[in-house]
């Protein structure tokens, strides 16, 4: 850890990945990709030249990648399914890989890793809210998410940390009761509905029989702490109280996170680059303080930024001239410089 030093890796990634197996293997904590998404499109990133008294700023666009494939499909999957199975050696048994996606070929890619890394061990496939002001199609709906699938190298071994959206105000409603330690809610310990299952116990506990949640003891427990809520009609439920509470537990579904946009203090220029945000969460979920986490499309270098900043350790390549200098430079702002930058 100590001789540890970040890597910034020019070249394609196959190479990349091959450089840093020799040294890596079963190290990386989590990988995460942002590949083309097989859009037929050829992207560019927006430079602003110098105003001046007279003139506006030039806004030029410069060439960053094609996502054109001569060999169409099947040459787009040939291109993924190299670098998917190359990836799994660098991860840690505890490890995980999450590729970002869209429609395009989320799916094709879906089956690809179910091979690669076993159905098994497919985890979760989230869908990012990626922006706010669908176009108007005039067949089929205006898309505004991407994907991300989610897999462990080992799902036995595959632990998230917690991850938590702030609590809104649509989430304070519940919370309308209030005693001398302050606001709360009430949760259910008794089986309801789906939950009364085919010989779900039922049992007498302070003088009500019903089909509880939880056994005779944690309920004796949660009583001696004054957590449990006696209604008119002597039905029980347990209190918990706003102070208590971490935030909403988020899902599969994120339409919390922001997309980048052209006034976003952020944004360097990329039409595809995805916020720190979105990166902060991924990382902060599936890794601890001190892994080692990568991104082999570095793109405009989203990942070495939420690394720095959550004190994780990072390798991240890119094939663009363009996506490097980007990279260093946004590095630079937050006062990044423990890193080597490798040309391959």
């Amino acid at each position: 850890m100590n001789s540890w030093r970040n890597l910034l890796i020019h070249g394609d990634c196959t190479d990349a990945i091959d450089h840093v197996t020799e040294t890596l293997r079963e190290q990386v904590r989590l990988i995460y990709m942002d590949p083309p998404f097989f859009s037929n499109t050829d992207y560019t990133i927006k430079r602003k030249g110098q105003s001046s008294d007279r003139h506006a700023s030039m806004v030029t666009d410069e060439h960053s990648y094609s996502d054109r494939w001569e060999g169409g499909l099947e040459e787009y999957l040939r291109f993924m399914k190299d670098r998917l199975e190359k990836c799994k050696s660098l991860l840690s048994n505890n490890g995980s890989v999450w590729i970002h996606l869209d429609y395009h070929v989320s799916h094709y890619v879906k089956v690809m890793l179910d091979a690669i890394y076993g159905y098994h061990n497919f985890v979760n496939e989230i869908i990012w809210k990626r922006t706010n002001s669908p176009k108007v199609q005039s067949r089929g709906f205006g898309s505004q998410h991407d994907v991300i699938l989610l897999y462990a190298k080992d799902s036995s071994s595959f632990e998230l940390n917690p991850v938590y959206r702030p609590i809104d105000r649509k989430a304070m409603k519940p919370y309308s009761y209030q005693d001398e330690k302050g606001r709360f809610r009430l949760i259910e310990i008794e089986a309801q509905v789906i939950q009364k299952t085919q010989g779900r116990r039922r049992f007498e506990w302070k003088g009500r029989d019903a089909p509880y949640l939880y056994s005779r003891k944690k309920l004796d427990e949660w009583w001696d702490q004054g957590l449990i809520y006696t209604s008119k009609n002597g039905r029980y439920s347990k209190k918990q109280y706003l102070k208590d509470v971490r935030g909403i537990p988020v899902s599969d579904l994120w339409f919390d996170i922001p997309p980048i946009q052209g006034s976003s203090k952020e944004y360097a220029g990329f039409i595809t680059q995805k916020p720190v945000t979105l990166l902060d969460r991924v990382i902060k979920a599936a890794s601890s303080k001190g892994d080692i986490v990568a991104d082999f499309f570095g793109g405009s270098g989203t990942l070495a930024v939420a690394a720095h900043q959550a004190n994780r350790r990072w390798i991240l390549c890119d094939i663009s001239d363009t996506a490097i200098g980007m990279t260093q430079q946004r590095l630079a702002e937050i006062g990044c410089d423990s890193y080597e930058l490798l040309r391959l």
